[in-house]
């Protein structure tokens, strides 16, 4: 037999042992693809020494989660040696190692490498993901290292409304205090023609008294908001009367509305930091008489 086909036969002595003896409990498949004196070593470093007790520590899994069922996902050989990565998803409905039934599913990923010699397995080493079985049945709380933070959607949203909010507000304070709370001091607008690019917090707030002085009784209606990710999307309505000069024509005092959308990006400690924006300028110009309207141009 050659070296390779040696070791697709490895394999296959693994495969059969997992799909037909392990996920269904079969026990004459145990006998006959295990070693009488098969070693098991465990994720914790004790072992389960012999045949008689290896189907002991099948029986109590599968005492503990009657549906348990291992997915093959990989495969490696080497040698004697035969690795497989692993799915393995149950429900937890009987006793485990003390711990009385939840009723909750789990879904895990773990870890094996048996050896095989003359057509049996002879010992192996196994790891699951014991830790992730803990939390999914309720036992410890989720435990994180390292990373960002979960991204709180709502917690997004809920910001992105209360700057459209000061943004109505006819309280002249309202408004850069909300972009002191809600954005860092490096945001960054990526805006359209008439603003194509601002940098930082405080160029955004220095905007603020000249659109105020144009238009004191502005509001900022959202009409859609959705969040993915640490993304919001949002587009609003516009409404305000023209009180001072803007876009290089004086005031007006006519009733102006149009529309705007942004997506904005949230950080990790949940602060704005980038903003993609784009506003119906070319609306507001006609509605100030500045560009007329074109042909087939609804409204």
């Amino acid at each position: 037999m050659t070296q390779e086909s040696q070791l697709e036969q490895n394999k296959r002595i693994v495969r059969r042992a997992i799909e037909e003896g392990w996920n269904p409990a079969n026990l004459a498949v145990i006998d006959e693809l295990y070693a009488a004196a098969f070693l098991f070593h465990q994720e914790s470093g004790e072992a389960v020494r012999g045949l008689d007790a290896f189907k002991t520590w099948i029986a109590t899994i599968h005492g503990a989660f009657p549906d348990i069922r291992y997915q093959i996902e990989a495969m490696y050989a080497e040698g004697d040696k035969v690795a497989t990565r692993y799915t393995v998803r149950g429900t937890h409905t009987g006793d485990f190692r003390g711990l009385p039934p939840t009723g909750r599913s789990f879904n895990l990923s773990g870890h094996l490498i048996h050896r095989v010699a003359a057509g049996k397995k002879t010992e192996g080493w196994g790891i699951w993901d014991t830790l992730g079985l803990m939390t999914q049945l309720g036992v410890i709380p989720p435990v994180r290292l390292g990373g960002p933070p979960p991204v709180d959607t709502a917690a997004n949203i809920a910001a992105t409304r209360r700057l459209f909010e000061a943004l109505s507000s006819r309280d002249p304070s309202v408004l850069p205090a909300a972009i002191d709370e809600l954005m860092v001091p490096e945001f960054v607008t990526h805006g359209d023609a008439l603003f194509p690019l601002v940098y930082g917090r405080d160029a955004l707030r220095q905007a603020i008294p000249r659109f105020k002085a144009a238009y004191p009784d502005a509001t900022a209606t959202v009409q859609q908001i959705f969040a993915e990710g640490n993304k919001v999307v949002v587009h609003v309505r516009v409404n305000g009367t023209q009180e001072g000069e803007w876009m290089g024509m004086p005031a007006t005092r006519q009733p102006m509305n149009w529309t705007a959308s942004s997506i904005i990006r949230f950080n990790s400690a949940g602060k704005m930091a980038e903003r993609w924006v784009i506003e119906d300028e070319l609306g507001v110009m006609q509605q100030l008489g500045r560009v007329p309207r074109f042909q087939g141009q609804a409204g």
